[in-house]
This record gives C-alpha cells, sequence and structure tokens, in this order.
C-alpha cells in the first residue's frame, strides 16, 4: 500500500537520498544536476522541504511503500497579488524501480485534490522535459495541456540539447 503525506524535517535525510538518486536515474529529467545538489548540506534539503503556511500554499508530497520514500512532488502557490490565482509543480519522480504502479499519479492527484481546495486557486502549472522518457503524456492523461509551443534548446547537458514543454491544468 502507498501512502502520500507531506514530508517533514525529520524526513530530510530520506529526502536528500531520494533527491540525489532522481539525478543519478533521470540525469535529463530535471534542470538541476547531481553534481550541482550532492554539493548541498542537509539543512539545504531540510528547508526544502519545510511546508509553509497552514494549510501549507508550499510543500513537498511524499510517497512512501513500507515506511520507504520512493516517491516526491514539490508544489508551490504563487505568493504575488497579481499571481495568486496560480501554482507550480516544481518537480517530480518516483523510483526507477517503483515506476508503472501507479504512484506518480497517486501524488499528482493528491496536488491537484490539495490546489482545488485553495480559495482562489485556478491553475497549475509545470515544465516537462523532454527526454527519451519524457512525462508529456503522462501529464496530459491527468488533463494537463500545452501553454504555447516547445521551448527549443531550453537545457545543454555536454552537447545534448533538451526541449521543454509548459503545461498548465485549469480548474
Amino acid at each position: 500500500m502507498v501512502n502520500i503525506r507531506l514530508l517533514q524535517v525529520s524526513d530530510a535525510m530520506d529526502f536528500r537520498q531520494l533527491r540525489l538518486l532522481s539525478f543519478q536515474e533521470s540525469p535529463l529529467g530535471f534542470s538541476e544536476s547531481y553534481e550541482d545538489e550532492s554539493k548541498r548540506p542537509l539543512a539545504d534539503f531540510e528547508e526544502e522541504i519545510r511546508p509553509i503556511d497552514n494549510p501549507p500554499t508550499y510543500y513537498v508530497l511524499g510517497a512512501f511503500v513500507e515506511n520507504e520514500l520512493v516517491g516526491f512532488v514539490k508544489f508551490k502557490r504563487d505568493r504575488r497579488s497579481k499571481a495568486l490565482h496560480k501554482s507550480m509543480v516544481h518537480a517530480m519522480y518516483t523510483k526507477a524501480a517503483r515506476r508503472s504502479q501507479g504512484i506518480g499519479k497517486l501524488l499528482m492527484e493528491e496536488v491537484i485534490r490539495r490546489a482545488k481546495a485553495m480559495p482562489g486557486l485556478e491553475q497549475i502549472h509545470l515544465w516537462v522535459l523532454h527526454t527519451d522518457r519524457s512525462a508529456s503524456g503522462f501529464y496530459k492523461r491527468l488533463g494537463f495541456i500545452p501553454q504555447g509551443p516547445m521551448v527549443k534548446k531550453d537545457l545543454k547537458v555536454g552537447d545534448q540539447y533538451i526541449d521543454a514543454e509548459y503545461l498548465v491544468l485549469y480548474f
């Protein structure tokens, strides 16, 4: 059984390990790199998962199987007065060994459920990097739609360029 819950500061070590694993297993799936993130101290990861506000407008959800953190998603509502109707998913990841088990879908469904409960929130935005394992189809099956043309050569890893797609889910 999968347990989805807000990560707390006490989960920081497990989150750090999973976040670093995400860069190793999917190096082209994130704009951050293992090399950069592995240099960050544990305190940075503690701060990264600390929820903001009550109920939280910024948080990291974790997916646990038998008390093991196997996936996460980061959510942030825009705090600017002219943009309070928008939010962003900053990163989503499920361990490679746990993919195709519906864990990512459970994480995103919980983000969407929580977002829809926020007064005045109307949309969730996210970026998808187009690699050989693009998650674009996954998000589109959840109801996200493209928000403009593909961004060509958004990132460069070595000699390889990676395109990006901006998606949005309107409530």
